[in-house]
């Protein structure tokens, strides 16, 4: 937590960008999102709260965790970023009402953003090989000119033996498979596990983060890619489009999935998502990006994002819960609070409050709004897949509250 004196009080639909002036050298400045300057916004894993190093916030010293510190060192002198929102300094983290409001921004602060930096890490040897794989995977100069008489078998041979090719030249002959890989993954997938492995992928919050952003850059160290070029591998073997829309990426309660083929397939979706959203934005052409921008006088976002649910975006209680809620997140409330933006009910009706409300209290606010109601993408099943990641008890728990505020349900 950060002295409070730093802080000047926010009003109504105000933010704080922090201000880079050197690796420990920072300001805090207050603004109206709508109106702010271009800013980045970051997406990253807090780190360890007791592994701590002195800087700089408005004049003031302050303890920042050393992954934090590293990671602002690292946009500022590598990736040239200087002005960026942040929410564990841009959010008064003690104070529990402004907590809530801004949490309550998020949607809009990271659509809003010239960029999303999705920061994995420092520097690891491994993690180093694996980017430098993807990005001369991505460069390879026989990519866009090979393809055009290729029929899909071929091309799938192509990219195959291509990425072979890089990885032995770049990290050596491709391993042996073993028992730690994942079945349902390509053998060459499986060879990414120290990118997949890293504790960013299992963040709950990135969900969001990362649909809503206009452009994503994942960073590691002083390397960076966009997202659409690790995205892209896949594309190029064929091995999500079809998967993505004939909806077989569903990985709720599937406890032997292998961590990493885990963190592929959360990738896959998130990447996914983001089509169909950049899909809606050209359909709906100049119009939803004023809408974007904060122009009220045009058609209502409600009304866009039931037309995103129609075609089957991020707004369905199954797609969201299904797929993403068994990532972590420090408090259980946010595995509600953390995909509130992309269900057009919950955007509406959640109200953010880390104050009053348990667990269980936010789950029964979700029940209210339709969780288990099939025309809606819910049902018993997808409630239950939420009420197992909030650990708010067993099955017999589940039917017992069912029975209990939902006997409707219950007796059917």
């Amino acid at each position: 937590m950060f002295p409070q004196h730093i802080y000047h009080k926010l009003e109504g639909g105000a933010i704080r960008l922090l201000k880079i002036h050197s690796r420990s050298d920072f300001t805090l400045e207050n603004t109206y999102w709508k109106n702010s300057a271009p800013y980045v916004a970051i997406s990253h894993c807090w780190g360890d709260a007791d592994d701590l190093c002195n800087v700089t916030i408005n004049g003031a010293g302050v303890s920042l965790r050393k992954h934090v510190a590293a990671m602002l060192g690292s946009l500022y002198e590598h990736h040239h970023v200087n002005c960026i929102w942040l929410d564990m300094a841009c959010i008064n983290q003690c104070d529990l009402q402004e907590k809530a409001e801004q949490v309550s921004l998020m949607g809009q602060i990271y659509g809003k953003a010239d960029q999303v930096y999705a920061w994995l890490g420092e520097s690891d040897p491994e993690v180093d090989d694996i980017f430098d794989v993807l990005q001369q995977f991505r460069d390879y100069p026989e990519h866009e000119h090979s393809l055009e008489h290729m029929d899909a078998a071929e091309s799938l041979s192509f990219h195959r033996d291509s990425f072979r090719r890089i990885y032995q030249t770049r990290i050596g002959l491709m391993p042996e498979p073993s028992n730690s890989d994942g079945d349902d993954l390509h053998e060459e997938f499986n060879r990414l596990r120290p990118f997949l492995m890293v504790p960013y992928w299992r963040r709950a919050w990135i969900i969001q983060e990362l649909i809503l952003a206009k452009t994503v850059i994942v960073c590691y160290g002083n390397r960076s890619i966009d997202l659409y070029d690790v995205y892209s591998t896949s594309l190029d073997w064929g091995s999500f489009e079809q998967g993505f829309d004939a909806g077989v990426i569903q990985i709720a309660g599937r406890t032997n999935l292998k961590q990493h083929s885990r963190a592929w397939k959360i990738i896959q979706a998130i990447c996914g998502h983001r089509r169909l959203r950049k899909r809606l934005e050209w359909e709906n052409g100049e119009e939803f990006r004023f809408l974007q921008s904060g122009n009220e006088e045009i058609e209502s976002r409600a009304v866009v994002l039931t037309k995103m649910s129609e075609r089957g975006d991020v707004a369905m209680f199954d797609e969201v819960i299904g797929l993403y809620a068994q990532n972590h997140c420090k408090h259980l409330r946010d595995k509600v609070y953390a995909f509130r933006e992309l269900v057009p009910q919950w955007r509406e009706n959640v109200v953010v409050d880390y104050d009053k409300k348990s667990n269980l209290e936010v789950f029964q606010d979700v029940v209210r709004l339709g969780l288990l109601k099939q025309q809606k993408h819910g049902g018993g099943h997808v409630a239950f897949w939420l009420w197992s990641a909030t650990n708010l008890g067993d099955r017999s728990e589940f039917d017992s509250f069912l029975r209990e505020h939902v006997p409707e349900i219950s007796q059917r």
